[in-house]
């Protein structure tokens, strides 16, 4: 990649554009779909207990989470079904809607386009972003898509002084509040960044920030009426879910708490962060001379809100105790950093680096790309750990349970796992689980099943169906096993099998009502 001195100097390629950027991400997302649906259309990891969850849309679906991933899920649904197809649309056609909305930001902050869609690219150098956003997520891809959104009108809102834009601001930040429950203290981190500092303090339109709750309230309004519908259940769920209720002191919570912060910045930021300082030294070693003084204002007010957000966890976890803090809970701390660092770096006339991290970041690409596929086409514990559970045979359960009339049943699973994937081979079955209590009418048939492990089982399944139910359970009408066995490109079939209990209840059972 050439980065020129003079951006005004040569016409701006298609890849550096608002459409370029978000193409070539949507590419991206729609070539690592493709290789994922086209090979197993297993559910892993976060989107199999969300495919039992959205068999039905609800203003709220638990306490935990808002719902605005599981309204997009279930949209998706009605055009994929309840497949694996349906989430990694979501995922990536909100990833790619970040990535556009992040360059529009850069574009602001960093003076050559060239320069500001490397920095939107570079975003996959961040491990969550590069690796873990393909194997897992869902709730965070539609917090970062709200940051990042809201981040934008928010800077449009400053720069113009336009009340519309505060509204737009206002209607992403409602939307944000229905992604996750951590999505305020961006905005509070946004709106301090720019009070305390000076030249956009005095952009700040009361009229305008007094609009933005307004409008949010309107967006989030069908969630907060069901919140207010379950009582104060909610702040029970969070402070268990952030580890607030242990029973050691609140000190050692507080340190555990900051100690996990520390190390989920560190985490987070790699390897993007080291390769710029390989890269970059001269810069931070003092050895190059800047050509501007400083970073123009957009990219200043980046760089605060990433310090504010920090400091305001740091408070938070010191004050509440948190210790359910991990790397993968830091993107909107981190959201805004490359951007700063980029327009930063920028101010040094730089060239012969940038070209070496576009073609790091290329490489980096390719290969996350490339070692998704063994663990595919061999899933043996050597390419993709003990579990694979993308790779698990559920698909040999079809034939046997239709025969037994699983199709429009009644299917209580022992685990959002086989739930989830239950689901992908009934679309019409009614799926419950012990965490997912059933928002339908019960079925004529029944049928509890659960995963018994890779080897024969040695007792009847009659017998070992009460010690796996979840619930006091009367004795099956009938019970057997079933067994499935796992794909591999280059050994021989029964190499390595799962197996199945399948009990029939009677329908009157307490767990299939």
């Amino acid at each position: 990649m050439t980065v020129s001195r003079n951006p005004s100097a040569a016409s701006t390629p298609f890849y550096a554009t608002p459409l370029g950027v978000w193409t070539i991400v949507a590419l991206w997302g729609l070539s690592h779909m493709l290789l994922r649906a086209l090979s197993t259309p297993v559910l892993g990891t976060d989107d199999m207990f969300e495919n039992v969850l959205v068999q039905t849309l609800e203003a709220g679906y638990m306490l935990r989470q808002p719902p605005l991933y599981e309204w997009l899920l279930w949209s998706a649904q009605q055009v994929f079904g309840p497949t694996i197809a349906a989430a990694l649309f979501v995922k990536y056609g909100l990833i790619s809607c970040a990535a556009l909305f992040l360059f529009l930001i850069a574009r602001k902050a960093i003076a050559n386009p060239r320069l500001a869609a490397l920095c939107a690219f570079s975003y996959s150098l961040y491990y969550q972003f590069g690796w873990n956003l393909h194997e897992g997520v869902t709730h965070t891809v539609v917090l970062t898509t709200a940051c990042a959104a809201s981040a934008f009108f928010f800077i449009k809102a400053l720069e113009t002084g336009k009340l519309g834009f505060y509204l737009a601001f206002g209607a992403v930040a409602g939307a944000g509040l229905l992604g996750k429950h951590s999505y305020p203290i961006f905005v509070v981190a946004l709106l301090i960044a720019a009070a305390s500092d000076t030249i956009w303090r005095q952009r700040l339109r009361i009229t305008g920030l007094l609009l933005v709750p307004l409008a949010a309230a309107v967006v989030y309004s069908p969630y907060a009426y069901w919140i207010l519908s379950e009582g104060l259940k909610l702040l029970s769920s969070v402070s268990q879910t952030m580890g607030v209720t242990a029973e050691t002191s609140h000190l050692l919570r507080a340190g555990e708490g900051l100690g996990k912060l520390g190390f989920g910045l560190i985490g987070f930021s790699v390897p993007l962060l080291p390769i710029l300082l390989l890269l970059f030294w001269p810069r931070y070693l003092g050895r190059k001379e800047a050509s501007k003084a400083a970073v123009n204002n957009v990219a200043r007010l980046c760089g605060r809100t990433v310090v504010v957000m920090i400091v305001l966890t740091a408070i938070m976890i010191a004050v509440t105790g948190a210790t359910y803090v991990k790397e993968r809970h830091m993107h909107p701390l981190m959201l805004l950093l490359p951007i700063y660092l980029f327009a930063d770096l920028e101010r040094f006339d730089f060239r012969k680096q940038w070209r070496w991290l576009g073609a790091i970041l290329v490489a980096f690409v390719a290969v996350a790309f490339l070692a998704r596929v063994p663990g595919i086409v061999a899933p043996d514990r050597f390419w993709c750990g003990g579990k694979c559970r993308h790779m698990k045979p559920y698909s040999d359960l079809k034939s046997p349970l239709s025969e037994l009339g699983a199709a429009t049943a009644t299917l209580i699973a022992d685990s959002g796992y086989t739930g989830g994937n239950l689901r992908v081979l009934f679309p019409k079955a009614r799926v419950v689980t012990s965490a997912i209590p059933a928002r339908t009418a019960p079925r004529e048939k029944c049928f509890f099943i659960w995963e018994d492990g890779e080897r024969e089982p040695v007792e009847e399944a009659a017998e070992r169906f009460p010690r796996v139910a979840f619930w006091d359970a009367e004795p099956a009408v009938s019970a057997t096993y079933f067994t499935g066995s796992w794909p591999h490109a280059f050994k021989q079939p029964g190499w390595r099998t799962t197996w199945w209990g399948v009990a029939e209840l009677n329908s009157n059972d307490i767990a299939c009502q």
